[in-house]
């Protein structure tokens, strides 16, 4: 397949999973605490299962436990690095709304991070043949959706407009077109490298969802729904990666 086509399936892939994420999240958020809390955990709980039975399982294979370890760190140290740059501007105005903000944005940094390898691979699936190529894209498209609600609920709830948060889920898509750009140019990228990249982006989105995520969930309702929405999002999340 042409490099122009590649490219353009690249981004449509890492826009339209995000994007409808994002968009379903957008209008599932109402204003109440009990509500915003179980599907604060239910995003955890899917971001999880992910992470879990996913992201890290193909890292393994690609790249070793050792790397995959290696790759963990360095996620979460890039997590820590811009929590700090963060917490350093918002010193004296740190509340509830802006720590939805701050995880929100910082999910959107490992979502768009994670979609480059993945973009990767669509690339150099449809240097193979068109079929291989068109079944990783579909595959990614719809892996990207509970990424994108696990992005765009934090943001609503820090009170983004509905059209701002729709747009960031959008813009955290767009790596996975210059993945499949660059896969689609080298042909075939390094099994090292690509497990390593998702090695990172799983270590940032653990980090987030563990440190972010769940306490906001158990902030905005004290009682156990959250949980209960974190457990349910697991096994949602266990389902959709093994039906694919």
């Amino acid at each position: 397949m042409e490099l122009y086509s590649t490219t353009v399936i690249g981004f449509m892939v890492g826009i339209i999973g995000t994007g409808l994420g994002g968009l379903l999240a957008v209008f599932l958020v109402k204003p109440n605490n009990r509500f915003l809390s179980i599907l604060l955990g239910l995003t955890a709980g899917l971001m999880l299962s992910i992470i879990t039975f996913d992201l890290l399982p193909e890292a393994i294979e690609l790249a070793g436990l050792g790397m995959v370890v290696v790759g963990i760190i360095i996620g979460i140290l890039l997590v820590l690095f811009i929590e700090d740059i963060f917490d350093r501007h918002d010193r004296k105005h740190k509340n509830l709304r802006e720590g939805f903000l701050r995880a929100g944005l910082l999910m959107g940094f490992g979502i768009a991070l994670h979609n480059l390898p993945e973009g990767l691979a669509v690339g150099s699936g449809f240097m193979f043949t068109s079929e291989m190529g068109i079944k990783v894209a579909i595959v990614i498209a719809l892996h990207n959706l509970p990424e994108g609600i696990a992005m765009a609920t934090p943001l609503r709830m820090s009170g983004f407009g509905k059209l701002k948060v729709f747009i960031l889920t959008l813009l955290a898509g767009v790596p996975t077109g210059i993945g499949a750009f660059l896969g689609a140019i080298l042909g075939s990228i390094s099994n090292m490298f690509i497990g390593l990249c998702l090695a990172i982006a799983a270590g940032t989105m653990l980090y987030i969802t563990c440190g972010e995520l769940i306490p906001n969930s158990k902030t905005i309702h004290r009682g156990r729904i959250s949980t209960v929405g974190l457990l349910v999002g697991f096994i949602i999340g266990l389902l959709i990666v093994e039906g694919m």
